[in-house]
């Protein structure tokens, strides 16, 4: 992150580390059954959102959760690739506004149960049809998230 820090980016900074400091210290007492409840919490709380947002659009398609979640994302400079396949949809981001924040304050253990556990929920909010599968997530230390979308059967 550059050295020049927007109000904005200052205000997300502390919200997000003091959020994933009282994570931290919760595991700590009381172990990993506290992830489980902060992607729980987060998760429903990300169902709900997005079932309200689809209910306000037209198109609940695989392209219109990526119209609606993905592309107002490449203005806040993520980086992803999509792929149409036979089967869904492949997204593969490498550059996540999100991670980037989490790494610049040394939180991205937390962040991952903090934002990336959400996927799920978001898709099961906007469209119960659709599913998603991930194998990877920059927070966890791999070289890209890799989202698939497909229709369930």
């Amino acid at each position: 992150m550059s050295n020049k820090l927007t109000e904005i980016q200052k205000l997300r900074i502390s919200s997000y580390t003091d959020m994933a400091k009282m994570i931290r210290a919760l595991k700590e007492r009381f172990g990993d059954e506290v992830y489980e409840i902060v992607s729980k919490q987060n998760g429903e709380k990300a169902l709900n959102e997005w079932k309200r947002i689809a209910e306000d659009i037209e198109d609940t398609s695989i392209e219109g959760l990526i119209s609606c979640l993905w592309k107002p994302l490449k203005q806040e400079g993520w980086e992803y690739e999509i792929e149409k396949t036979e089967t869904g949809t492949q997204m593969k981001c490498t550059r996540c506004g999100l991670y980037d924040l989490a790494k610049y304050c040394g939180i991205t253990e937390e962040a991952y149960y903090m934002f990336c556990t959400n996927d799920p929920y978001i898709t099961e909010g906007f469209n119960p049809n659709i599913g998603l599968k991930m194998t990877k997530t920059l927070m966890q230390g791999h070289d890209c998230c890799d989202h698939f979308y497909y229709y369930k059967k």
